[in-house]
């Protein structure tokens, strides 16, 4: 039942199965926690449902094994992201802030911070909540003599068990019922023990890796974590006096808004880095691309100009060689008449005897053609025409051998294509 439940559940999870499993390994081990699908609120107000694991942990301190509240939500990003863990103490009890955890019951941990798969998941995640609350439970029992009528900041809802008010939670009931044989330990009868750890201040934890992207709109793809860091440390002289008298001194509750603003103002300058951040690298990136393109615009104008100057050579080449066109033309038209076979010339004799047979070949040619019109025409007969083309032909054919052996003697290229009668 549990694994249909499950698979139903996560099946918007980008990565279902690995949740399923992850999941299903902690519920083997841990029994008392329920899986259960409900809408968690961020900061910004955006909605999204998420699944859920409520219910207890066993945690042994001096010897007592008490039943611990909590709430495990997992991001539809699971097991890239690291899961959000709170304290959900019943109407009987009272959150003690420690460097772990804070005065609304959200949960810090190292492992949470350096969270990263396939190293991490729920059940070790789980064993390390057992280890930290069994140093320093995060509840304790809310005195008898505590009355809401005192005009003080109480816990007590009269519900069976009610989430303590958080920023960005869903205000819902909580009736499912602990186990009421396991007490848990009397903040007053074991103040000396608490007094004993003192835990430094200025400790930090760094927030989440920033690649998880943000989830200020649901439709992103990471989500923008609140910044899992070290929880405010109170006052133990004003934590006791809570204590005793079932009520939330004034100092208390000043310490508490001034946690609430620093952790406020600490999330709000670092978007505002980020952003800042994010504007720096897209101005580089910017500049980077401009300067490339300075680059190759230098580099095209180079080369426009090494071409404008081969084109202005070309240009005075082209006029000087027009203005001899000119003058030659000018010289021709000057003569009266010009001997065909003394304007060509030679370089070589063989080269003006195979010009000459092949000037006498085309003539042959010509010949050969009037005949053949002649005939057509009945001008002459065919014993003439038959007689005179027998002739042609023979002077023909002598001529292209000649041709045909000078050119050999030249080594001139031979002429692959025949010569058309």
């Amino acid at each position: 039942m549990t694994e249909q439940y499950l698979k139903k559940s996560l099946a918007k999870y980008r990565n279902s199965d690995q949740t399923r499993r992850d999941v299903t390994n902690l519920l083997q081990q841990f029994s008392d926690l329920t899986p259960r699908l409900d809408n968690y609120v961020f900061p910004n107000g955006g909605r999204k449902e998420l699944l859920q694991l409520e219910g207890t942990i066993p945690v042994s301190y001096k010897g007592t094994t008490y039943n611990i509240p909590i709430v495990i939500w997992l991001l539809d990003t699971h097991p890239n992201d690291p899961p959000f863990v709170d304290v959900r103490p019943t109407s009987s009890m009272l959150i003690r802030p420690s460097k772990h955890v804070d005065s609304n019951g959200r949960v810090y941990l190292p492992y949470l911070n350096e969270w990263k798969r396939p190293a991490s998941d729920l059940l070790g995640l789980v064993q390390i909540l057992c280890i930290v609350f069994g140093e320093m439970p995060p509840v304790y029992s809310k005195p008898a003599a505590a009355s809401p009528s005192q005009g003080h900041i109480s816990y007590t809802t009269g519900q069976g068990f009610t989430p303590m008010p958080q920023p960005g939670r869903p205000a819902e009931s909580y009736n499912q019922q602990y186990p009421s044989s396991t007490s848990y330990p009397n903040y007053s009868s074991q103040q000396q023990a608490y007094q004993g750890y003192n835990a430094p201040a200025t400790t930090t934890y760094p927030g989440y890796p920033s690649s998880a992207g943000s989830y200020a709109d649901q439709g992103s793809a990471g989500y923008a974590h609140t910044g899992y860091q070290q929880a405010p440390v109170t006052d133990k002289s004003s934590s006791a006096g809570a204590g005793n008298t079932g009520t939330l001194s004034d100092e208390y509750i000043k310490a508490s808004i001034l946690s609430a603003v620093e952790d406020k103002m600490r999330r709000r300058l670092k978007e505002i880095f980020a952003q800042a951040q994010a504007e720096t690298d897209a101005l580089k990136k910017t500049q980077e691309d401009l300067t490339n393109g300075k680059d190759k615009l230098e580099d095209i104008i180079n080369t426009l100009e090494k071409e404008q100057l081969a084109v202005d050579e070309n240009i005075m080449l082209l006029q000087t060689n027009c203005e001899q066109l000119k003058l030659t033309i000018s010289k021709m038209e000057e003569h009266d008449s010009i001997a065909i076979d003394d304007a060509i010339v030679t370089t070589m004799p063989v080269y003006k005897q195979i010009m000459n047979a092949f000037a006498e070949e085309n003539a042959t040619q010509d010949a050969i053609y009037y005949l053949g019109e002649a005939l057509r025409k009945e001008a002459i007969d065919v014993h003439v025409y038959l007689k005179h083309v027998r002739d042609l032909s023979r002077q023909q054919f002598l001529l292209r051998a000649l041709m045909k052996k000078c050119r050999d003697r030249a080594g001139l290229v031979e002429v692959t294509q025949p010569i058309k009668n």
